[in-house]
């Protein structure tokens, strides 16, 4: 009898792939969410790891579109156009790595006469939004922007 209704508690039981955590919304492979919360690039950071997750780093043109169309959908809810994503230059000026590793990133869609390191304090990567598309800029770490958090998208078991 334990076999028969384990099997079928077991049949039930299905993973659902792609599922995001409440306030992160799909897009591609990964979960996004705007923090709703203003701070420094290392704030921002932080506020990310808080909730599961670490600044977004854009990796590719497909990434960076998904975000923008996303961006634009929620502009309106965080009243700004200033964003911090994942990378700075901050130990070797010119090489933006993404946080918390070596990683050189090589896909950078720079505003034009960006990066320009205005007074040797713009180490953090900020995207705005101009002209209907999204900027790259390097801009001053100790500013406040919102944080754009990325995580990986989980199985969710569905019990049915």
């Amino acid at each position: 009898m334990w076999v028969i209704l384990y099997a079928t508690i077991s049949a039930l039981a299905v993973a659902v792939h792609g599922y995001c955590p409440a306030g992160f919304e799909a897009l591609g492979d990964h979960c996004y969410v705007i923090l709703k919360v203003m701070g420094s690039y290392a704030e921002g950071k932080t506020y990310c790891e808080d909730a599961g997750a670490s600044l977004a780093v854009i990796r590719s043109r497909e990434e960076e579109v998904l975000i923008d169309s996303y961006i634009h959908r929620h502009m309106s809810q965080i009243q700004t156009t200033q964003i911090w994503i994942g990378g700075s230059d901050l130990l070797q000026e010119g090489t933006f790595l993404a946080p918390g590793s070596q990683e050189v990133l090589t896909y950078l869609n720079w505003a034009p006469g960006q990066p320009d390191n205005i007074g040797t304090g713009q180490h953090c990567l900020n995207i705005f939004r101009d002209d209907a598309q999204l900027r790259w800029d390097d801009d001053n770490c100790e500013l406040d922007r919102f944080p754009l958090c990325q995580r990986e998208q989980v199985d969710q078991p569905v019990v049915g």
